[in-house]
């Protein structure tokens, strides 16, 4: 099966989420990624870890992140390794790196050095809070950005204590926008013939998430959308002690809420028969809603509720993603087996092509540290001896020696 990208050369010079993420979703379409690490390796490698995957440098979110990928390993101190990327840079295509704000200058890995060696290079520079003002040399982690942007004041404890989301909004929204802003800066090289510069940072992506909430309108008074939880939009108990999910945003689904909870006299009760009205009388359907799901099972409530067609959900574990009978059936999770560490399960690309077919596995395992040092420099030329030379004064590392 060819993959729509094929042929397309990429230098992953990133570390964690947000770059090696977008590299991946580059890979994952046919891309070759050749990922620079240090000696040490990618500092995911060590990070969420089990005593299982720790003996190999491996751990669960490198091994997602990271598959379809070759990796050389480099001490980028030494001037023999920061030439062997600049080698790897001058035949690519792509060359996404996330030094802080003017470190990449001290290696000579700045975009005005890899594009004299390289005018068609698209140069992607991931930062936490963007390359210019006052802050952008501070080092950034999502859940900063999530304090930053204004997320984490949506969610607290009853004493006002923030709570961080586990999920990494900017960091994994990122790798979707990184790999689409490189997608527009090729076709534009395939219009202009030069290749670019892309900035992105996390702080951003962290507001970019919040699109549909983050409008300012002069005079109007009103609060931001989605400032407070609402009652039609909240997680209800049942009787077998599982949570599900409701949101009902159109009158139709209104209707059908209260069918279903046997509140047909509230359908067109002048509190609540408009969106509007539904919000500003939340505390009251909240208290309401609160002491009629606890008198039936999930399974009846979700089954009530999808036959008036309101949208619900059980609150999974995420172990049961597994089993789960529409996640299979569109084939969002693949398998694959890593020669390693064994069998794998993760989430493929979310969205198919019809002329390419399923992506439903990786075409290659995540990459042990190094493990492609010596292919990668053979395919540069470099001589056998001139590679042992190298391992011997510790600029690169090879897995297997």
């Amino acid at each position: 099966m060819t993959l729509p990208l094929e042929g397309i050369k990429v230098i992953d010079m990133s570390q964690v989420y947000f770059g090696p993420g977008g590299a991946v979703y580059l890979a994952d379409q046919g891309a070759e990624v050749i990922k620079i690490e240090t000696l040490r390796g990618d500092a995911m490698r060590h990070r969420y870890t089990t005593p299982y995957l720790t003996k190999w440098n491996l751990s669960k979110p490198f091994l997602s992140i990271n598959r379809n990928k070759k990796s050389i390993s480099l001490d980028i101190d030494t001037e023999e390794a920061r030439k062997i990327v600049s080698d790897l840079c001058s035949s690519a295509d792509v060359f996404i790196i996330n030094m802080r704000p003017g470190t990449e200058k001290r290696f000579g890995f700045d975009f005005d050095t890899l594009s004299r060696i390289n005018e068609k290079l698209i140069y992607v520079a991931i930062s936490g809070f963007g390359s210019e003002g006052p802050d952008a040399e501070l080092p950034g982690y999502d859940i900063v950005l999530q304090a930053r942007s204004g997320i984490l004041s949506l969610r607290t404890f009853p004493d006002g204590t923030p709570v961080p989301y586990p999920i990494m909004f900017s960091d994994m929204s990122g790798c979707m926008s990184l790999s689409y802003s490189v997608m527009l800066a090729l076709w534009d090289r395939e219009k202009t013939g030069k290749g670019q510069k892309i900035e992105c940072s996390l702080l951003n992506q962290a507001l970019a998430m919040q699109m549909q909430q983050l409008i300012w309108v002069d005079n109007d008074k009103g609060s931001l959308p989605g400032d407070a939880p609402s009652a039609i939009s909240s997680c209800y108990q049942c009787a077998d002690d599982k949570w599900i999910a409701i949101v009902v945003m159109e009158s139709n689904q209104w209707a059908g809420l209260c069918r279903v909870l046997d509140l047909e006299h509230l359908i067109d009760d002048p509190k609540f028969d408009s969106y509007e009205g539904r919000v500003e009388n939340a505390a009251e359907l909240g208290s309401l809603f609160q002491g009629i799901f606890p008198t039936n099972s999930s399974d009846y409530w979700t089954s009530e509720l999808n036959r008036e067609r309101v949208p619900c959900s059980l609150v999974q574990e995420r172990d049961d993603l597994l089993t789960d009978a529409q996640v299979i059936k569109n084939r969002m999770i693949g398998s694959d087996i890593h020669p390693t560490v064994g069998n794998i399960n993760y989430v493929m690309p979310p969205f198919k092509m019809s002329n390419h077919g399923h992506v439903n596995s990786a075409q290659m395992p995540a990459p042990l540290l190094g493990e492609h040092t010596r292919e990668i420099l053979q395919n540069l030329g470099y001589e056998k001896e001139e590679i042992d030379s190298l391992l011997t004064r510790n600029i690169i590392r090879a897995n297997f020696d």
